[in-house]
């Protein structure tokens, strides 16, 4: 196995000076993230269920033999489909990113469309909105990693902290976390119960709340999908429905709304990602907003519906990567260091 000295991306964004990326590293980052994980798919049929930052490694790509002070640019050259994307990078940012941990990986192609299982569950920070949604009636698929690598380029664009930490304040209010518990203690619906349940020392069965709050932290930072959006509702609908009555204006004017619509509106002021005032996800709208397609992008890989989400191949056909397709006209410096990686250039 070949050392990757750099430590995984997060460690990097942490140790670096700002601790912010600039946005053109960012790009070749999620480039590199989604082809480890379109080359995965399509020649391993690998699935691996637990796409973060914290697992993908980097590998320097300088010659150890020049000095850093006087080493050239890197040039990463991606062959995909009748295409080749060129990724120049300043010796700084000259790192080659890899996929890594494959403990949860899965590689057999007869589960995919089965019913998800408890070995789903990794990250339950990142657990897919679809999980929550329809219960054990998900089913296993591409669409879980296609969903952590959305919240990988939120991740690469805030910087500082994944977004559970930036969202560390928002919690699931009373009335919904109440209906969340009873729906998903039903039948259609235990395998979340089943992740959800802890032992304590004295062996006391204990509700780990983590779901509850991640589907809410998922509804302030994207989005309530409009009513025509709202996948799978006639037939799975029970999830749909508490968020509806509880987040959401009652539909009859004679009716209470419920108070949770009040935490709502607050926290989706402030941590939403479309309009939200904090900070740092106001810097990282801006500055997805400066790249052309990087909005877009991101609020497709995740979108709750998985028959929706953008796959790794879409992003590397992206108009955010548009720019990296290298033409004719491409410009080489003399001394820069060419690396090509051209086997998907058919």
């Amino acid at each position: 196995m070949e050392l990757c000295e750099n430590g995984d991306v997060e460690e990097f964004i942490r140790n670096y000076p700002t601790k912010e990326l600039p946005p053109s590293d960012c790009q070749n980052l999620l480039f590199q993230m989604a082809f480890a994980l379109h080359v995965a798919g399509d020649r391993f049929g690998l699935k691996h269920y637990d796409v973060k930052l914290l697992n993908f490694l980097l590998k320097s790509a300088k010659d150890p033999n020049i000095p850093d002070d006087r080493h050239p640019h890197v040039v990463l050259r991606y062959g995909v489909g009748s295409h080749v994307f060129r990724l120049r990078m300043d010796p700084s940012m000259a790192n080659v990113a890899k996929l890594a941990d494959f403990g949860t990986s899965v590689m057999r192609t007869d589960t995919d469309g089965q019913p998800i299982s408890l070995g789903q569950f990794t990250t339950l920070e990142n657990t897919p909105a679809d999980f929550l949604i329809l219960g054990n009636a998900a089913v296993q698929g591409y669409g879980h990693d296609s969903f952590g690598l959305g919240l990988c380029m939120l991740h690469l664009f805030t910087g500082h902290a994944p977004y559970e930490e930036l969202l560390h304040e928002v919690v699931c209010p009373d009335n919904l976390r109440a209906k969340l518990r009873r729906i998903w203690k039903h039948k259609s619906h235990d395998v979340i119960h089943s992740v959800m349940l802890d032992n304590d020392d004295n062996e006391v069965e204990i509700e780990d709340q983590t779901l509850c709050d991640t589907l809410y932290r998922y509804l302030v930072l994207f989005g309530i999908p409009e009513a025509d959006k709202q996948f799978d509702i006639k037939k799975n609908g029970k999830v749909w429905r508490a968020i509806n009555s509880t987040l959401l204006p009652p539909k009859a004017s004679r009716s209470k709304a419920c108070p949770d619509m009040d935490v709502f509106r607050r926290d989706r002021r402030k941590y939403s990602l479309v309009e939200g005032t904090n900070k740092r996800i106001a810097n990282a709208r801006n500055r997805l907003q400066q790249m052309d397609g990087a909005m877009d992008l991101l609020l497709s890989l995740v979108s709750f519906d998985p028959k929706t989400r953008a796959t790794p191949l879409d992003v590397i056909n992206s108009r955010f990567m548009a720019n990296l397709i290298e033409t004719d006209t491409a410009i080489y410096c003399d001394d820069d260091i060419v690396k090509s990686y051209t086997a998907y250039k058919i």
